[in-house]
């Protein structure tokens, strides 16, 4: 399903990958600057972004802290 605005136009399983990926990041020590990172999105798709993102990073914590 596309994610649509004036300014931009992502599917979800791109912005899914993209949170995913900076999320291991996050959880290996990688400092990511989200603003760095969201700075050319629109107010939604910043918004979708961050919220995946704080998603798999939890996700991926806990599956570590389990191992």
């Amino acid at each position: 399903m596309p994610l649509k605005s004036d300014k931009c136009v992502l599917f979800s399983g791109d912005l899914d990958f993209i949170a995913l990926s900076f999320a291991r990041m996050r959880l290996l020590g990688r400092q990511l600057p989200t603003d760095a990172i969201t700075g050319n999105m629109d107010e939604d798709c910043r918004m979708q972004f961050l919220k995946r993102y704080e998603f798999y990073f939890e996700q991926l914590k806990t599956k570590e802290l389990a191992e």
